[in-house]
């Protein structure tokens, strides 16, 4: 019988799924206390797309490493696809100027998800061969492009980070910090042009003086730093905040916990975020080098959404809506945060003596 990685670290094979467990149905009770339990309600919705997330995470857990690294870039383009249609198509569904979704049937999907789930697999694969740092990088651009092309269409510049920073973090894993220092560093006149034009100039003058235009620009960054003021130790009680958000379940759902359940709610959160990277952590140094590096992938494409969550939220880094890992309202990024479990329970499980 072959040896599997899990094989003297059974705690933190528990703590990869048991962690998001605990997250996820905080997040459908946390969506409730606001939204209430009604059949059409947010609360009730989201504890279907749970549901159905968990289904997703035990098909994942079941499918062999091996079909993803074979069809990853098949998918990948199945992802570029949907990622235009959310610009050029009329299934493309716009929210304040945005078109990051599309429509499927009763359903808005979100193709950065996949996007972003496919694209890590991808690069772990591509990083394992036998390359040297450069040439890896220039062949990284290829891929990579499009889909930055589109994201700033949609516009949707967080998305855009997200995908550079999971790809970056993956390449640094493999190749060291040199190259994508130099790069970025290279690239920052055209990243300060980006940042200081558009939606994002805006942005980054309500992040630095929100009290410039309390009513507007600046009101739900204002409301969640109250929010997080009226929460104190203990919190209001659930169902009881005072202090109204718009669209309080989705980016700002941390300011509206932090009310609810005080500095002891925010601070257990951050705990279980620490303790599940821990377990990652244990699974990636005990794992084999062709596994450690989409583990890695697995743990900061989740770790990344949320501190740009928390970042924008408690006005550290200026907003770019992202959704709170596991908490936030959102039937797609659940699904594939899920998905992200699955895979990395069977990167700790599968037979190390396989070959791809």
């Amino acid at each position: 019988m072959p040896r599997t990685y899990d094989q003297g670290m059974p705690g933190s094979v528990w703590g990869l799924w048991t962690i998001p467990l605990v997250l996820s149905t905080f997040g459908v009770v946390i969506i409730s206390s606001m939204t209430g339990w009604k059949q059409d309600s947010v609360g009730v919705k989201q504890a279907v797309w749970f549901m159905v997330s968990l289904a997703g995470f035990l098909v994942m857990t079941q499918i062999p490493l091996k079909f993803w690294y074979r069809y990853c870039w098949i998918l990948l383009v199945a992802a570029l696809l949907f990622m235009i249609m959310t610009v050029l198509s009329p299934l493309r569904v716009t929210v304040k100027g945005a078109s990051r979704w599309i429509r499927i049937g009763p359903v808005n999907f979100q193709p950065l998800e996949l996007t972003s789930f496919v694209m890590m697999i991808c690069f772990s694969r591509m990083y394992m061969q036998r390359m040297g740092a450069l040439k890896a990088l220039f062949v990284s651009i290829l891929p990579f492009a499009p889909f930055a092309v589109i994201l700033m269409m949609q516009p949707d510049f967080g998305g855009l980070l997200l995908l550079a920073g999971t790809a970056g973090a993956l390449f640094v894993e493999r190749y060291g910090m040199l190259l994508p220092v130099a790069a970025a560093a290279i690239a920052s006149p055209f990243l300060w042009f980006m940042a200081n034009h558009g939606y994002r100039a805006e942005r980054i003058q309500t992040w630095q003086n929100p009290w410039s235009d309390p009513l507007g620009a600046g009101y739900q960054v204002i409301q969640g730093l109250i929010a997080f003021a009226n929460g104190r130790m203990w919190g209001v009680g659930l169902g009881r905040g005072e202090q109204f958000l718009p669209e309080v379940h989705n980016d700002f759902i941390f300011p509206a916990l932090g009310e609810q359940c005080g500095l002891v709610g925010t601070l257990s959160v951050f705990l279980l975020f620490f303790v599940w990277t821990l377990c990652v952590f244990s699974a990636y140094r005990k794992a084999v080098p062709e596994r450690r590096i989409l583990i890695w992938g697995c743990c900061v494409s989740v770790l990344l959404p949320f501190f740009i969550n928390l970042g924008g939220v408690m006005k550290i880094i200026p907003m770019t809506g992202m959704p709170l890992p596991f908490i936030s309202y959102g039937g797609t990024s659940l699904v594939f945060m899920w998905a992200r479990i699955g895979l990395l329970i069977r990167l700790v499980r599968e037979p190390q003596d396989i070959e791809y």
